[in-house]
C-alpha cells in the first residue's frame, strides 16, 4: 500500500535462493492451492507468479481452474495442468478466451452444478457455511463475494443470535467502507476501527475541518447505500445475494454445517442500506 510505513511482506525463494513471487497471500494458498487439490507450496508459488505476471486474481483463478478438475479434465493437483491452462492465457486462441471468461461462465459451459459464484463472482476462502459473518457479506455486498468488503471471520457464530450475526456483518462492511473512503490499510482495522476519534481527528487537523467522530460511520453507511443504489438501477435483485445451492445441501466437515442464511433473513440490512 502506498505510503504504509511497515512495508511487510511474505517472499518465496527457490532453491537458488532468487525470489519467485512475493507475497503468496491467504487466499492465493486456500483458491490456488488447496481448492484444486495442489499441496506443493513451490508449484504454487511459480503458478502465482504467472498470476501476478498475467494480471488476473487468483481467487477467480484458483475457482475456475477447479472447476475443470470436477469437471474430470485432470486430476486433482495436477501442477502441469494448471501451469498449461495459465500459460495458454498468453496467446490469443478460443482456449484463453473461454478460460477468461471467469468461474461463473465456465462452470455453466461445462455444465457443473457446484459453481461457487455470488453476483458471478468466485467466492474467496472464507466458507459462508462456518465463516458466517463474512458469508453475509458476501452475500449482501455490491460488489459480489468480497470479503474485504466486510470481514469478521473469528466469530464463533453458532453461538450467537441470528440478528446478532447481521449486526457484525454490516459493522465490519461500515467500517470497511470508511477505511476504504480515507484510504486507510484494511489490514489496519483492529486499530483505526477502535480509534474512530483519532482518525477523525487527523482529518480534521490536515484539512481544517471540524467533523465529529460520527463522520466515520455517515461515510460508511453512505458508501454502502450508493453501491446499493448503482445496483439496483444496474437490475441486481436480493435474489442475486443467495448462496449456490450446494451451500444450503452439502454439510462441510468436520462439523458438519450447512449454510443458513438466505436473502429473506437479511431484511434488516436491507432496511438500512435502501434508506434515502
Amino acid at each position: 500500500m502506498p505510503g504504509c510505513v511497515i512495508q511487510c511482506s511474505k517472499v518465496i525463494v527457490d532453491e537458488r535462493g532468487e525470489e519467485v513471487v512475493s507475497p503468496l497471500e491467504y487466499e492465493t494458498i486456500g483458491l490456488l492451492g488447496t481448492n484444486c487439490g495442489l499441496n506443493d507450496p513451490d508449484g504454487l508459488a511459480r503458478l502465482n507468479r504467472l498470476a501476478n505476471d498475467l494480471g488476473i486474481d487468483t481467487i477467480e483463478t484458483g475457482a475456475t481452474l477447479a472447476l475443470l478438475m470436477e469437471k474430470g479434465l485432470a486430476p486433482w493437483g495436477d501442477y502441469a495442468f494448471m501451469e498449461a491452462k495459465l500459460k495458454a492465457l498468453y496467446t490469443p486462441s478460443e482456449e484463453a478466451r473461454f478460460l477468461a471468461q471467469g468461474t461463473a461462465r465456465v462452470g455453466e459451459a461445462l455444465g457443473l452444478e457446484r459453481v461457487p459464484v455470488i453476483k458471478r463472482q468466485a467466492i474467496s476462502a472464507y466458507d459462508p457455511r462456518v465463516v458466517e459473518a463474512t458469508g453475509i457479506t458476501m452475500m449482501i455486498t455490491a460488489q459480489g463475494a468480497d470479503p474485504t468488503a466486510g470481514n469478521a471471520p473469528r466469530l464463533e457464530t453458532r453461538a450467537m443470535r441470528p440478528e446478532e450475526i447481521l449486526e457484525a456483518s454490516y459493522t465490519a462492511q461500515v467500517n470497511a467502507a470508511a477505511n476504504d473512503s480515507l484510504g486507510l490499510c484494511v489490514f489496519g482495522g483492529s486499530v483505526t476501527n477502535k480509534e474512530v476519534a483519532f482518525v477523525v481527528e487527523s482529518v480534521n487537523a490536515a484539512l481544517g475541518t471540524a467533523f465529529s467522530p460520527e463522520l466515520w460511520r455517515q461515510l460508511g453507511e453512505g458508501v454502502l447505500r450508493l453501491e446499493h443504489r448503482f445496483n439496483h438501477l444496474a437490475g441486481f435483485t436480493h435474489e442475486d445475494d443467495r448462496l449456490p445451492g450446494f451451500f444450503y445441501r452439502e454439510p462441510v466437515p468436520p462439523k458438519g454445517y450447512t449454510a443458513r442464511f438466505h436473502p429473506e433473513d437479511l431484511g434488516p440490512l436491507y432496511e438500512r442500506l435502501h434508506r434515502d
